[in-house]
C-alpha cells in the first residue's frame, strides 16, 4: 500500500512561514525531492522580540526555532500585515 502524499493527491508545499514565540516570522524552504528544510531566514522581527540573533534576514538553525525555557511566559504582540 501506497501512502505517499502523492498517492492521495495531497499538495506539498516548498516554503512556508513560522510565526515564533517571540512574535517573529520565519520563512521556511524545502527541499524539492526530499522536503526536508533546508534553511530557515527570519522574515520579520517581532515588536518585542529580545532574541539577539533574530535579525532579518538571519539564518536559524531548527532548534532555534523552539521556545526558550529560561524566558518567563510573556503575551505576544503582533504586527498587522
Amino acid at each position: 500500500m501506497d501512502v505517499t502524499p502523492t498517492a492521495y493527491n495531497i499538495p506539498m508545499a516548498y516554503s512556508y512561514t513560522v510565526l515564533l514565540w517571540c512574535g517573529c516570522r520565519v520563512y521556511v524552504s524545502c527541499h524539492p525531492r526530499s522536503r526536508l528544510t533546508n534553511t530557515r531566514i527570519v522574515e520579520k522581527r517581532g515588536i518585542g522580540c529580545g532574541t539577539r540573533n533574530h535579525q532579518v534576514g538571519t539564518r536559524l538553525w531548527l532548534w532555534e526555532l523552539l521556545p526558550d525555557r529560561r524566558q518567563p511566559e510573556v503575551e505576544i504582540q503582533f504586527e498587522a500585515s
